[in-house]
Formats: C-alpha cells, structure tokens, sequence
C-alpha cells in the first residue's frame, strides 16, 4: 500500500510575527484567530495574490473591506488582507501557511 503525495512549496508564518506585520502596515489591531476561527496549534493555508486579474491589481471587493476596517469597520477575512499586501508589495504572491499557536 502506498500513499500518493505531492511536493509543495509556501512561505510558513508564524501567527505572531503576521500580525505584528499586519498592525504595523495598516496602524490597526487584527486577530487571525478571530478572522480564521482556528484554534491552538492549527495550520492554515492562504493565498496571497498580488493581482486579481489582469490589469486590476485588487477585487474591489476586498479593496472596499479594507478601508472599511481601516475606518473602523469589521475585520476583513485573513485572505483580502494577505492579497491587499501582496499588491502592496509588503509580501510576494503566493502560499502562506499560517502556524497559529500561544
């Protein structure tokens, strides 16, 4: 019997260290464990893209939750913020797996 698996490449993060990024950035507080709903000693896997399609470098969507919560508004899920960094230039597009643990 045998176990078929894929080799995959991500940039791994620790939960501290992404929202110490994430509140130096953007000057407000986020928690990824509210944002994901995740528990202590989960993984989590996001994408970051640094466009959205072709010529429009952010879901205007996810640009309008942004500044929503900038203005005080609900946190935006981990996604639209890890992509409103990646068009930023703040990280490179691609996977994120996020270790969250305290």
């Amino acid at each position: 019997m045998s176990l078929s698996a894929e080799t995959v490449a991500h940039h791994q993060v620790e939960l501290a260290a992404l929202e110490c990024l994430i509140r130096r950035h953007y000057g407000v507080e986020y928690s990824v464990i509210r944002a994901l709903g995740v528990s202590n000693g989960s993984y989590r896997l996001v994408e970051a893209l640094d466009e959205w399609e072709e010529g429009v470098p952010m879901n205007p969507h996810e640009a309008e939750e942004i500044s929503a919560w900038r203005a005080g508004g609900p946190e935006p899920h981990l996604a639209s913020v890890m992509n409103d960094l990646a068009c930023s230039g703040v990280i490179d597009s691609g996977e994120y797996l996020v270790h969250v643990w305290w």
